[in-house]
């Protein structure tokens, strides 16, 4: 089974339902958080820690366990945890560490057992086709070549902190990339649980493919086209 939750990228408050959801499927289980998108030298990791147990905490969430360096971690490492929460940031420095580290086989691994993965932001970004959508906010510092994604979304990509005047750059970017896109603004998102997809968030979900733009309401299954 798959079960990925994806927020658009916006503060405790425009998440609350997702978060919630979360907190439900996790039970009384523990979480592992990965704030490895964010730049140390300008976030320090103990801020990230701080700021996720001040979110989920109050939620009921009390079991929360950071890890800043992937480079030794298994999938024995993962398996003792209920959910796998990757935060903001670099998308492509994250899915770089990823794909370095294979940490990106570790995740299939843990889903295919039955974890659980929320994404926010460059956390969500990096389960499309394609990341390369991130490349409006986020620079390549990194030099990552290959912006294939962990493709977890029914071959669509993702397009996070969207605001209608993006429209015109995403049917652009949905025509070069010739597969359809997902446009989370930040008060909405997505649960994914094997092939359906549902609206969780306060405002729509947008899905852009050949030119036309359909709109899908909170609580709706989205149809990819």
């Amino acid at each position: 089974m798959t079960r990925l939750l994806l927020s658009g990228g916006g503060s405790a408050e425009d998440s609350l339902l997702l978060d919630q959801l979360l907190v439900q499927l996790v039970g009384t289980g523990r979480m592992v958080y990965l704030p490895i998108a964010m730049d140390a030298h300008r976030m320090r990791y103990a801020s990230c820690y701080q700021w996720i147990t001040s979110v989920f905490t109050p939620l009921g969430l009390e079991h929360i366990t950071m890890w800043s360096d992937l480079s030794a971690k298994t999938e024995d490492d993962l398996k003792t945890f209920a959910a796998l929460y990757i935060g903001g940031g670099n998308t492509f420095k994250l899915l770089n560490d990823i794909k370095q580290t294979r940490f990106d086989q570790v995740i299939r691994h843990f889903l295919h057992q039955g974890g659980i993965f929320y994404g926010g932001s460059a956390g969500a970004i990096i389960c499309s086709k394609d990341i390369s959508t991130a490349s409006l906010l986020d620079r390549n510092d990194v030099g990552l070549e290959d912006t294939t994604g962990l493709d977890m979304l029914q071959g669509t990509s993702l397009w996070c902190h969207y605001r209608p005047t993006d429209d015109e750059q995403i049917q652009t970017v949905a025509e070069r990339l010739q597969h359809p896109m997902i446009a989370l603004s930040e008060k909405t998102g997505l649960y994914v649980q094997d092939n359906m997809i549902r609206v969780i968030g306060f405002e729509p979900v947008m899905i852009f493919h050949q030119g036309v733009r359909q709109t899908f309401l909170p609580s709706s299954f989205v149809l990819i086209p």
